[in-house]
Formats: structure tokens, C-alpha cells, sequence
């Protein structure tokens, strides 16, 4: 983690400016300087909420907002290593009590679906179906292994072997793969 240039805060993690000037602020300081450039303010919002999942778990998330030239994103993302994470944008003079509510019913309405589930052979090994025949996932770049990323799903990391292995069960078939930016929907097409 960095510190930031600013205030001198250990939570710095955007880098702003030219490769030749480069600054490193925290959150705070770089939403700061941007409400003087576009001279939108950020209103107060809560830094963390608890969101319950489709097993029933409590999840805990600390929210971000960012000003930026296009407008307001929040991102709420889970206090583990390879937790959930989700995201919403708005313009710069929408009103940020909606989007944070939007950014909360995002979470909860994509936590509500399960995408695997675990089961134990009669030996006592353990498998992963998908259940609906369909997975939504985040790409993580794993930096503790090889540097393979991880497929974030259910708010579990997956390595890209478990994954093959989970899709065996679908061989000879189709496969569609779509990325979708983390603030977009995603949206279902299901058949009765």
C-alpha cells in the first residue's frame, strides 16, 4: 500500500498524473481535488454495510465513491482477499443517495443467485456443478501464485483448473464467454 502525498494517509492507492509527475493519493485527497476541478461535491456516505448472500452469510463491504470527468463511481467490495465486488457509475449531477441505494440493490440482487454448487462423491472427494448451466464471475489477477488469475464466483476464488474441471460435464457443448464491465448488468435471457 502507499502512502498518500497529501495527507500522508497508508490508503493511497490512485495514481494520478503523468509517468514523468506522477502523485499517489488517497481517496479522500484525490475526490478533494477533483471537486475543485468539476466543482461537484461528494456528499457523505457510509464507508461499509453488511449485505446478507444466498447461503445466508454475512457479507461486509467497505464502499468507495470516486469523482471523475465522467461522473461518480461506488464501488462496494468485500473486506476478504477475492470477495465480492461491485460497482456503479452516474453522472456528475445525479444524486449520490440514489446511487449509493443503486450500488446496494446491485449487491443484493446479484448475491441472491448462487452460480455453483459443492456436492461429495459416495468416497467422500468433492465436486462442483453449475446450477442453472450458467456462471457469472470477477477476473482477479493472483499475485501469491504464478500470477494466473483466479474467476471470483459466489464470492469464492476458483483456479482456472477447478473451473475446467467444473466444465467437463459440459463437454462437446457451446461455450459463450462475455466480459462485462463491472459497473454494467448483467442480464439473462431465461427460457420457460
Amino acid at each position: 500500500m502507499y502512502e498518500c502525498q497529501r495527507c500522508c494517509s497508508v490508503e493511497a492507492y490512485i495514481h494520478f498524473g503523468s509517468e514523468m509527475e506522477k502523485e499517489v493519493l488517497c481517496i479522500g485527497c484525490y475526490n478533494a481535488m477533483m471537486t475543485e476541478v468539476l466543482g461537484v461535491k461528494v456528499e457523505s456516505y457510509p464507508e461499509g454495510v453488511s449485505i446478507r448472500d444466498a447461503y445466508g452469510m454475512v457479507r461486509y463491504f467497505s464502499i468507495k465513491k470516486r469523482l471523475h470527468s465522467g461522473g461518480i463511481s461506488m464501488v462496494a467490495e468485500e473486506f476478504k482477499s477475492f470477495g465480492y465486488r461491485f460497482a456503479v457509475h452516474g453522472k456528475l449531477e445525479c444524486d449520490q443517495g440514489q446511487l449509493f441505494l443503486q450500488l446496494i440493490d446491485k449487491a443484493e440482487r446479484a448475491m441472491m443467485e448462487s452460480f455453483i454448487q459443492e456436492g461429495r462423491f459416495p468416497n467422500g472427494q468433492r465436486y462442483y456443478s453449475l446450477k442453472k448451466d450458467r456462471l457469472v464471475g470477477i477476473v482477479e489477477s493472483n499475485r501469491e501464485e504464478d500470477g494466473t488469475p483466479v474467476l471470483i464466483v459466489d464470492g469464492k476464488p476458483f483456479t482456472w483448473e477447478e473451473i475446467g474441471k467444473l466444465l467437463m460435464s459440459y463437454e462437446g457443448f457451446q461455450l459463450k464467454v462475455e466480459a462485462v464491465d463491472i459497473s454494467d448488468e448483467i442480464e439473462w435471457i431465461d427460457e420457460e
